[in-house]
This record gives C-alpha cells, sequence and structure tokens, in this order.
C-alpha cells in the first residue's frame, strides 16, 4: 500500500469514530470520559511510518464500541472489545514506530506516542473498571491493575478454622517455602479464582511451563525462596511483552528506573527487562535486597508492588511488622494474598477443581556470539525460520537488529548456532540490513550527522557506544539504524522498499523523477511492495541522497573557491559542506571517479553560486527554521522561489537561498 493511500485509509478510521459512534458513548457527568484525539495528537509526518496512528486509532475505535456496549448492558462484549485495545497497545508498546517517532519527529508533548498511549490506557481501563461488577469472569491477560481491584469485591465472612477452604490451606501451606496464612482474605484471592478468575488460572499455569526451567535455577542459586517464581505469574502472566500504563515491562514488570538500578540495560536497542534470564537475575537481587531490608517476604513482596518507601512509612504509621494490620495501598492489600493463592493452588490445582493442566513446553535456545550486527528478517531468512521466530526467542531486542558496534550473544533455535555463523561469514556486506557505517569527517558533530541521516542522536550514541557523545573524531566509525535500505553516494545505487513507501516518496528522496524510476526497473504502473528492489540511479549518473545541507564555509565573493583536499575528506562530505551537487563537482575538476587524496586541489564553488546558495528540504523543516539556520529573512527566500510563507515544504524540494543581510 502507498504511503498516500495508507493516509487515506487513516483517515477513513479517524471520520469513522465521528461519524459513527452513537450518542450513547457520550459519558454523562462523573462518568468515564474519552479522550478527544486532536489534529496534534494524531499527526503524520511524511516519514513517519503510519502504523503507529493506525494502530492507535483502532485501538481507541474498540474502546469506543465498549462503551456502546457498555451503555446497553452488554458487559461481555464490552469486555471483549475493551480486551482487543489492551492487546492493541500491548503491540505498540513493542513496536519500532514508538520509538522512531518519539525520538525523530518534533511533537508537542501531549501528541508524544507515550503521552497517547498514557491517555488511552487510562481510559481503557477506567472503562474495564466500570464493568468489574457486572462481568463473570475476566479474561486471563487481563492488567494485574485490574485484577487487584477486582479482588476488593471478593468478600467472604470470617471462616472457621476448619472450613473447607481453610483446611486446602492448612494442608498445602507446609509444601510452600514462602509463608501462606489461611485467613479470609487469602481465601478471598482463591475464591477469585473459582469465580471471575476461573480463566486466569490454567492459563497462566499453562505458560509457566515455557520460564519454569529458566528462573527456578536461578532463584536457587540466588538462595531466595523458589516460589517466588509465582510472582512473575502474578505480575506479567508469563508474558515478556505484558502491557502495564505504568511502563512496567517482562516477566517481572520492572519499571525503567528499578531496571536500571539492578543493572538492566534499556536503551533504543535492547529493553533487558524482557529478557527471561537478565530479568530473573535482577529480581532475584531485588527481592533479596528487599527482604534483608524488612526480614518478611509478605512485606519483600507488598515493597515489590509499591515500593519500599510506601512500605516503610505504613510500618512507621502502625507501629507494627505485621503485614496484616498495615494500611497499603488497596491493590498491595490484595497483592499478597494473591501471591498466596497462586502458590497453594499451583501446589495441587486438582485439589481446588480445576482439571489437569498440561503445561507448555520450555522455550529452548542455543546462543552465538555475533561480532557485529545482524537484521533478524536476513538471519531468518538465511536460516529458514518463520518470520518473527527470532524476535520470540530474543525479546529484549525493540527493533529487528542487534546492537550495532559491539558483540551480541544472539538466541537462535537449538541446532543452528553454528550453520548461522557460516552463512553470515559468506553474506555480502549490502546484504547486512539496517545499520549503515559511516565514517567521521573533519568538522563534523553529532548533531548535524544525525540531522544528515534523520536519526536521533541517542540512536546513533547507544548504536555506536559513545558515552560522551560530544566527542567524535575524523576517521571514527558510527553506526547509524536507518529507516529503509540506505545507499549512500558512491556505492550500489539499489534502493530496498519499505513498507509504507511509496514509488513519488522514493523518487523526492533520491532527487529523480518517477518516470526515471518507472524506465530504470521496467515498471508498468506505480505498485511496488516491500522489500522489492529498485534501481535509483545509474553507473554514470549516481544519485544523490536528499539529505540535511549545511551552509558553505565560503564567501561570497565573485571568485571560484578552490579547497585543498584534507585527511579524512571524501567527495561526498565536500559536496555537503559546500552545498553542491556531486556532479558539480565532477564536472568542475574533470574527475572520473570519486576517488580524491590528501593535497588534491579542488574548485568547490562556481562565481555564480557564490551569489546564493542550494538547500535541500527534509522532513521536519520550516520556512522559518531554514531562514533561521541561513541567517535570513523568511519572506525573502519564499520572494526567491516564487512561492508563499505558508507554503507546505516537501522534503527533497530545492530551495535557492538568497544572500544573507539584516534581518527586519
Amino acid at each position: 500500500m502507498s504511503m498516500s493511500q495508507r493516509f487515506f485509509v487513516l483517515l477513513a478510521v479517524i471520520s469513522l469514530h465521528g461519524a459513527c459512534t452513537p450518542l450513547l458513548t457520550r459519558p454523562a457527568q462523573n462518568e468515564v470520559a474519552v479522550p478527544a484525539q486532536t489534529a496534534d495528537s494524531l499527526y503524520v509526518d511524511p516519514l513517519v511510518d503510519l502504523e503507529f496512528h493506525t494502530t492507535l486509532a483502532v485501538a481507541r475505535w474498540h474502546l469506543l464500541r465498549g462503551l456502546d456496549e457498555r451503555a446497553l448492558e452488554n458487559w461481555n462484549r464490552a469486555r471483549v472489545e475493551l480486551d482487543q485495545s489492551f492487546r492493541l497497545m500491548a503491540r505498540l508498546e513493542d513496536s519500532r514506530y514508538m520509538e522512531f517517532v518519539s525520538t525523530s519527529v518534533d511533537l508537542p508533548a501531549e501528541a508524544m506516542p507515550e503521552a497517547q498511549m498514557n491517555r488511552l490506557g487510562a481510559s481503557v481501563e477506567r472503562t474495564y473498571i466500570s464493568l468489574l461488577p457486572h462481568l463473570e469472569r475476566l479474561s486471563p491477560d487481563s492488567p494485574l491493575s485490574l485484577l487487584l481491584q477486582d479482588l476488593s469485591a471478593e468478600r467472604i465472612e470470617d471462616l472457621p478454622h476448619d472450613a473447607q477452604p481453610m483446611v486446602r490451606i492448612h494442608q498445602l501451606a507446609p509444601q510452600c517455602d514462602i509463608p501462606v496464612d489461611a485467613n479470609p482474605r487469602v481465601a478471598a484471592s482463591i475464591h477469585f479464582f473459582h469465580t471471575r478468575g476461573r480463566e486466569t488460572f490454567p492459563v497462566w499455569s499453562r505458560r509457566a511451563g515455557r520460564y519454569h526451567r529458566i528462573i527456578d535455577p536461578i532463584l536457587k542459586k540466588e538462595g531466595i525462596p523458589r516460589d517466588l517464581f509465582y510472582l512473575a505469574m502474578i505480575e506479567s502472566g508469563f508474558r515478556p511483552r505484558a502491557f502495564s500504563r505504568a511502563g512496567a515491562s517482562g516477566l517481572w514488570q520492572f519499571v525503567p528506573h528499578t531496571g536500571r538500578l539492578e543493572g538492566l540495560r534499556i536503551d533504543h536497542f535492547v529493553d533487558e527487562r524482557r529478557d527471561p534470564v537478565k530479568s530473573t537475575r535482577a529480581a532475584a537481587r531485588h527481592l533479596k535486597s528487599l527482604y534483608v531490608e524488612f526480614g518478611d517476604w509478605r512485606l519483600a513482596a507488598a515493597a515489590y508492588n509499591s515500593g519500599r518507601g510506601r512500605v516503610e512509612r505504613a510500618i512507621e504509621a502502625a507501629g507494627t511488622r505485621d503485614y496484616w494490620k498495615l494500611q497499603l495501598p488497596r491493590e498491595t492489600q490484595n497483592y499478597v494474598p494473591l501471591l498466596m493463592a497462586v502458590t497453594v493452588i499451583s501446589k495441587d490445582p486438582e485439589r481446588f477443581g480445576f482439571e489437569p493442566i498440561v503445561p507448555d513446553d520450555p522455550v529452548r535456545w542455543e546462543q552465538v556470539t555475533l561480532k557485529r550486527f545482524v537484521s533478524l528478517r536476513t538471519t531468518e531468512r538465511l536460516l529458514g525460520l518463520p518470520q518473527e521466530r527470532l524476535k520470540t526467542l530474543n525479546p529484549e531486542l525493540k527493533a529487528m537488529i542487534t546492537p550495532p558496534g559491539r558483540h551480541y550473544e544472539l538466541n537462535v533455535p537449538p541446532g543452528f548456532g553454528s550453520q548461522l555463523l557460516a552463512r553470515l561469514a559468506d553474506l555480502p556486506a549490502p546484504e547486512h540490513e539496517g545499520i549503515y557505517e559511516h565514517i567521521v569527517q573533519r568538522g563534523e558533530n553529532l548533531w548535524e550527522i544525525s540531522r544528515t541521516f534523520g536519526v536521533d542522536v541517542g540512536m546513533i550514541g547507544d548504536a555506536s557506544g559513545i558515552s560522551n557523545r560530544g566527542l567524535i573524531h575524523p576517521g571514527q566509525t558510527l553506526y547509524i539504524p536507518i529507516s529503509g535500505s540506505f545507499v549512500p553516494p558512491g556505492e550500489a545505487p539499489i534502493h530496498m522498499v519499505q513498507r509504507g513507501e511509496s514509488l513519488s516518496l522514493i523518487a523526492r528522496r533520491y532527487r529523480i523523477s518517477v518516470d526515471k524510476l518507472r524506465a530504470w526497473n521496467r515498471l508498468n504502473g506505480d505498485l511496488i511492495h516491500p522489500r522489492q528492489k529498485l534501481r535509483v540511479g545509474t553507473a554514470s549518473k549516481p544519485f544523490e541522497l536528499a539529505t540535511r545541507n549545511r551552509a558553505p564555509s565560503t564567501s561570497s565573493s565573485q571568485e571560484a573557491v578552490v579547497h585543498v583536499v584534507r585527511s579524512g575528506e571524501s567527495l561526498w562530505s565536500l559536496s555537503r559542506n559546500f552545498d553542491v551537487s556531486l556532479t558539480d563537482l565532477r564536472d568542475w575538476n574533470r574527475l572520473h571517479s570519486d576517488v580524491i587524496r590528501v593535497g588534491q586541489k579542488l574548485v568547490v564553488t562556481k562565481p555564480h553560486q557564490a551569489r546564493g546558495k542550494l538547500y535541500t528540504v527534509v522532513g521536519g523543516d520550516t520556512l522559518f527554521g531554514i531562514a533561521r539556520n541561513f541567517g535570513v529573512n523568511a519572506r525573502d527566500i519564499a520572494r526567491e522561489n516564487n512561492m508563499s510563507l505558508s507554503t507546505t515544504l516537501l522534503s527533497g524540494m530545492r530551495l535557492r537561498i538568497p544572500e544573507s543581510r539584516q534581518l527586519d
């Protein structure tokens, strides 16, 4: 689907929101409010894949349908719609579009992806909570906050110690290595799993089979109770990508701050909270430190849920360390009984009335040490694996590439390790997708490079292992994650089509006409498809990528400017520094190739160019921003290019910049 087609699909979805939403969904006073999607919150930049915006719009549409069903008192149908909205948001949380939009586009704070997700997530959660009194059951993938909220509705009067729930707890508690108390609050949690959570426990228990052999040895090695395995069960339902509006992630649902404190790496490429081995080690360390501080696993679990400080204040206020006597937030009051209930039921599910549960097969892999980055898609193709198989085995990876510029341990299916290393060794360099290796030229800085390639400074820093991002030096290799298959000037003029790209967008990017693209690639129309390879230049006239140009470091004299080539400079870097095309540089200096040598004298500016500059527009540019960069008036640029101040600037558009003069 072309960019323009996808844009109109998104507009259609958005228009449905306004045209098809019945009056029933309008909240009354004190009702659940649905966040309005403003033009800003659905901002679409031509360089940004529309999938984020489309998926967010569809998630919101399911919320609106859930509100309709709730108004009609179709409680279970409303639950299904809200579950679907949660699933879509979980997909976005794991999506490369969230990272790309967040770091590559200048948006108001309220329109940033995280803010949009938070607003929508809060509305879905509030709506779900309003349904709880009417629901007969919950989804096994409902967020933990909903389960803990629903447990507040479970009320069991004080039971005699010989009542059946109490007897079962007393019988099985000795088999547990965390404290399990026989009291009405634990019995209420068990009752929840017999009623509205009846689908939840079997699903969680089946998934537990995937990770038990991974988690159990780590807990044993750390010397903490092995039944803390069930804390991961209630936190995430054993889903590494469980969605949390609070920003928690992974099997153990670490928030970013706590994850980093426990040594987990979280950056543009990797989120180790999602790695079952690394996150379990971090969780074991964290739980052990909580136990050392509080001396009671009940209090340690409560602090895991609500934080050390909150538990410390509750102990100080109550004057006791008895968990059951503390005034804690409602969710935390339900959290510890839920952990105890899951632990005791897991010792003998059939005794609690559940059918025999067959656990899922364990997740298995072998690790290979990569000496350079790889594309997961390329690797799957080399090994003949199903799409997304490697992403499933490596949940910590946030994109479909491994972190560049360093060694990385990649998980692959058992038996595929040596095969992968052999095939990667034979893979030609152009087949390594996703990263461009840029050699720093004299005078360049990281900010300029990031703007040239349209990539966030932080992503380049993370990819290249740069701790001090203000210090780079000529000759240094930077690893630049790029959107699409970027091919730098002087190399094979081939572009691999990415999802959402159109023929016209590619033509603008490489400064060529659509007709030439069709002719070079023998296309009869404009239809192209993802991963299709297109010629975007010829051997005699390589393309010139539309990048941000820097102002020439020349005077406005009427003489041609001659430049002496210095170490580390290339013809391409000179073309950017002096804002001229590669073709002009070759013609002026009668060059037959792009090879230049140190000390060589090159004409870099002709007399007629010294009176003005040409600038190529890139995504995010405004007329006033360009004028500020060149120290000229925006009206003068508009007048020079026969345009108005309100003209929309498109990527690839060439503007003539007039001589600098005193701004009005």
